[in-house]
C-alpha cells in the first residue's frame, strides 16, 4: 500500500483504518450470510459454475452451506491477527472491554449463537475458535455501561443457550488439559469428544489457501506470543493484584448498586486470598506440554461464560425494570434459574483442593441450605484465579475475575443478600505476606525514572540556590551530575533540533498540521544527537502506569485496614 509523499497519514495509520473497515464489512456479510439461508444457497450456486481456480468456496450443500460462512470468518480473523498491534488487540478481545474500549459489533446475537453452535468450528484450530468465541461475547455485550446495558427479555434465550454452550466447551477443554490428580482436574471421566465421526471437518469446508493464510498468521503469532511473555508488563503478583482490581473498578457497572460496595469488599478478600496462596510446583499450564493456543481458548471461554451469565441473570433480577430487583423468592418464573442450575450441577466433578477453594469451602459449610449449586462453580473458578495469579499472566486473572464478578450477581440473586460471605470481611487479612519475587524489568525502569526525577530536582534547587552563577556554569554542573547515573543518559553532549522527538510524539505523520508551525516547534526544542527518545517515551509511560497501579495496591490495602477498625468499634 503506496502513499504520495506529504500524505496526512501514516502509512501504518491508514493501513490500520483499512483493515478495521474491511473487518466490519466482513462482519456484516457474515451476519447476512449466517442469517439468510437463501443466499449461502445462491451464493454457493453461482461459486459452483466457477472454474476451479476461481472459485471462491468449497462447496457442502448437504451440510447447510456453512462454507462461505467459514472463508469469511477466516478472512476476518486473518485479519485480526495479521501484524504485531492487531495480536495486541486479539488478546484485548478476551476480556471485557470498558466503555471506552468498547464498540458495537456487526454480528448480531441471534447469527453469533448460531455460528457458535455449530460443530463444525470444534474442528478449527484452536485460536480460531479463541477469535469466534470472543465474537459471540462481543454480540453480547457487557462492555456496555450501566445506562446503555438495559435488560431485554426477549434475548434471555440466547444468553441461556451461550451459557449452556460455554460451559460445555469449558469443561472439554479442562479435560483435554488437565491429567489425572491435578487439583482443579475432575473427579469424573469425561468424553471430550463433541464432533460426530461422521461429520466434516473444517478443513473440508475452506479453501486450502484460506487454511495456508491461518496456519501462516497462527505461525507468526506463536513467535508474537514469545516476544509479549518477554515484556509483559505484570511481572509480580503485586501488579496483578493491581491490574485485577483496576479491572474490577472499570466493570462494576454489571454489579447492582444496592449492592455494589458489598460485592466489590468480599471480592476484595477474595483476590487477597487467591493471590496470596502457597501453590507450590502447582501450575495451570506446563511448558512445552500447553500451547499458548490452549491459553487463548480458556480465555475466551471464561469470557462467554461470564458474559452470558451476567446477562441472565440482570434479565432474572431485574424482569425488564431497571428499577425493581428482583431475587429468586418473589421471581414470576424460576423455570430459567432452574436451567442454569441445571448446567452448573457439572462443577461438583472438579476437585476441590487448592488453599483458597478449602478456605471458601469451610467458610460456606455454616450455611448449608444456601448456594447448594453455585458454591461449587464459586470454589473452582476461585481455584482457576489462584493459578492464574501463579501464571502471571494478565489477561487470564482478568478472565478469571470476570468469572467471579458475575457468581456474586448470581448469588445475590439467589438469596437477596451474600450473608454466605460476609465473614470474609473480618477474616485477618493484614496476616497474609506477599512472597519475596525478583525485581523485573519494570523495576528497573521505574528505578531508572526515579533517578532521573531526583536528578532534575537537584538540578532545580541547586540552580535556585546559584541563581548568579552563570548560565555556564549551571549546565557543566547539570551535565556532571547527569553523567553520574549509569545508563539514564548517553554520553554524548552534541545536540540537533526537536524532529526526532517531534517525530516518536506525532508517529512520524504530519497530519493536519501546518508545516510551518511544526518546523518553528522542532526549532525551539534542543534534542540529544543519538539518544533514543522512542524508548525513552515508552519507559516512561511503563513508569506511569507501574506507579499507578502501585498506588492502587496502597489504597486498596488501606481500605481494607479501615474497614476492620470500622468493624472492631
Amino acid at each position: 500500500m503506496c502513499f504520495a509523499r506529504g500524505s496526512f497519514f501514516s502509512e501504518s495509520f491508514v493501513e490500520g483504518i483499512h483493515n478495521l473497515t474491511w473487518k466490519c464489512y466482513l462482519q456484516v456479510l457474515a451476519d447476512e450470510l449466517l442469517t439468510s439461508r437463501s443466499l449461502r444457497e445462491y451464493l454457493m450456486l453461482v461459486d459452483s459454475t466457477s472454474s476451479k481456480n476461481e472459485a471462491l468456496f468449497t462447496c457442502h450443500f448437504s451440510h447447510g452451506d456453512i462454507g462461505s460462512v467459514l472463508e469469511v470468518v477466516s478472512a476476518h480473523f486473518v485479519l485480526s491477527v495479521s501484524d504485531e498491534q492487531a495480536f495486541d488487540n486479539f488478546i484485548n478481545s478476551l476480556v471485557w472491554q470498558h466503555d471506552k474500549g468498547f464498540r458495537f459489533p456487526e454480528l448480531s446475537l441471534t447469527s453469533a449463537i448460531s455460528l457458535l453452535l455449530n460443530p463444525i468450528i470444534l474442528s478449527a484450530p484452536k485460536m480460531f475458535q479463541a477469535h469466534v468465541i470472543s465474537l459471540v461475547s462481543e454480540a453480547i455485550g457487557i462492555g456496555m455501561s450501566s445506562k446503555n446495558l438495559r435488560p431485554d427479555l426477549r434475548l434471555l434465550d440466547l444468553y441461556l443457550t451461550a451459557f449452556e454452550r460455554s460451559v460445555i466447551l469449558y469443561t472439554r477443554h479442562m479435560s483435554s488439559l488437565q491429567m489425572d490428580g491435578h487439583p482443579l482436574g475432575s473427579k469424573a471421566s469425561a468424553n471430550p469428544c463433541m464432533l460426530e465421526r461422521s461429520q466434516p471437518t473444517f478443513d473440508s469446508y475452506i479453501q486450502q489457501a484460506t487454511r495456508n493464510k491461518i496456519d501462516r498468521v497462527v505461525s507468526k503469532s506463536d513467535d508474537l506470543w514469545d516476544s509479549y511473555l518477554h515484556n509483559m508488563f505484570f511481572g509480580t503478583k503485586s501488579d496483578l493484584v493491581a491490574g485485577s482490581l483496576l479491572y474490577m473498578k472499570e466493570n462494576q457497572h454489571v454489579f447492582d448498586e444496592l449492592c455494589r460496595d458489598k460485592i466489590l469488599s468480599i471480592l476484595d478478600c477474595i483476590i487477597l486470598r487467591a493471590f496470596s496462596d502457597d501453590v507450590s510446583d502447582t501450575v495451570l499450564f506446563k511448558k512445552g506440554e500447553t500451547s499458548s493456543q490452549d491459553i487463548y481458548l480458556l480465555a475466551s471461554i471464561l469470557k462467554l461464560l461470564s458474559s452470558s451469565l451476567v446477562q441472565a441473570i440482570w434479565c432474572l433480577r431485574h424482569s425488564g425494570n431497571l428499577g425493581c430487583l428482583k431475587t429468586l423468592e418473589n421471581a414470576s418464573s424460576c423455570k430459567q434459574y432452574d436451567f442454569i442450575v441445571g448446567i452448573i450441577r457439572c462443577f461438583q466433578q472438579f476437585n476441590i483442593c487448592l488453599p483458597v477453594q478449602r478456605f471458601l469451602s469451610d467458610m460456606m459449610k455454616v450455611h448449608t441450605t444456601r448456594h447448594k449449586e453455585s458454591k461449587w462453580m464459586l470454589l473452582h473458578f476461585s481455584g482457576l484465579l489462584s493459578l492464574g495469579f501463579n501464571s502471571g499472566l494478565n489477561f487470564l486473572v482478568k478472565s478469571c475475575m470476570s468469572m467471579m464478578m458475575a457468581l456474586m450477581n448470581l448469588f445475590a440473586f439467589e438469596e437477596g443478600d451474600l450473608l454466605v460471605l460476609r465473614s470474609l470481611l473480618a477474616t485477618r487479612l493484614d496476616e497474609v505476606q506477599e512472597p519475596l519475587v525478583d525485581q523485573k524489568s519494570s523495576r528497573r525502569v521505574a528505578s531508572r525514572f526515579q533517578k532521573i526525577q531526583a536528578l532534575h530536582l537537584r538540578s532545580f534547587h541547586q540552580i535556585m540556590e546559584n541563581e548568579q552563577v552563570q548560565t555556564s556554569q549551571n549546565v557543566s554542573i547539570l551535565n556532571q551530575m547527569k553523567e553520574s547515573i549509569d545508563g539514564t543518559e548517553e554520553e554524548t553532549v552534541e545536540t540537533c533540533n526537536g524532529k526526532i522527538f517531534l517525530n516518536c510524539v506525532l508517529d512520524d505523520s504530519r497530519n493536519s498540521r501546518n508545516l510551518s508551525d511544526y518546523d518553528d516547534l522542532a526549532d525551539f526544542i534542543e534534542c540529544k544527537q543519538g539518544k533514543d527518545y522512542n524508548g525513552w517515551l515508552k519507559d516512561r509511560q511503563r513508569y506511569r502506569n507501574w506507579r499507578s497501579q502501585k498506588m492502587a495496591v496502597l489504597r486498596w490495602k488501606k481500605k481494607i485496614k479501615t474497614q476492620k477498625l470500622i468493624r472492631k468499634k
